[in-house]
């Protein structure tokens, strides 16, 4: 049983593409300080979290119940956060447009967010395995077995060296249609 984190770390997704028939909890207690509702990325200041911000009484619920707390501009910032990071990186025009909408629908629940997310990952993959939810509790693993090792072209690593398991954002918009083999092999083809 998989969490459903938003715009999950990369290892993470290379452990959903090799689940056969990965299944996500809805069931589970909200857990705060974690990547459901938060992601990294690389800025030009280093790495830097994004923390969409929830309903405060709803995060003591089940992650089906979480809320998105949208009195703040945060969707502007965000987005805005997410171009000046990767406008230069080489895949950023060819897959922006995928995920811009996220940061422009107000979603009511993290878990329809972050879902969404889930689905556009896997059309950019073009990954056709099925999607499972469970909405019953179950406990959900943290720690990924399998961490990828690759190192891949990061637009800031020659100011802040290589940053690791960054959000899935960092390697689709600077690997492009290599991101899948990286996740599949955990190497960079080009590198070796």
């Amino acid at each position: 049983m998989l969490p459903l984190y938003c715009f999950p770390p990369i290892d993470f997704v290379a452990e959903i593409i090799r689940t056969p028939r990965p299944m996500f909890s809805l069931g589970e207690r909200f857990e705060k300080q974690t990547y459901r509702n938060r992601f990294e990325i690389a800025g030009a200041n280093g790495q830097q979290l994004l923390s969409i911000p929830l309903i405060h009484k709803s995060t003591h619920g089940s992650m089906a119940e979480v809320q998105i707390d949208h009195h703040d501009n945060w969707k502007i910032k965000h987005w805005r956060s997410i171009e000046t990071a990767y406008r230069k990186s080489p895949f950023f025009e060819y897959y922006a447009h995928h995920f811009e909408p996220l940061f422009k629908r107000d979603y009511v629940l993290i878990s329809e967010m972050n879902l969404e997310a889930l689905h556009i990952i896997k059309n950019v993959f073009k990954i056709k395995q099925e999607i499972t939810l469970n909405t019953e509790y179950q406990p959900t693993i943290e720690g990924l077995s399998n961490p990828i090792t690759a190192r891949y072209n990061q637009v800031f690593a020659d100011k802040n060296g290589f940053l690791q398991n960054l959000s899935i954002l960092d390697l689709i918009f600077n690997e492009g249609p290599m991101a899948l083999d990286i996740l599949r092999t955990g190497e960079n083809q080009d590198s070796l």
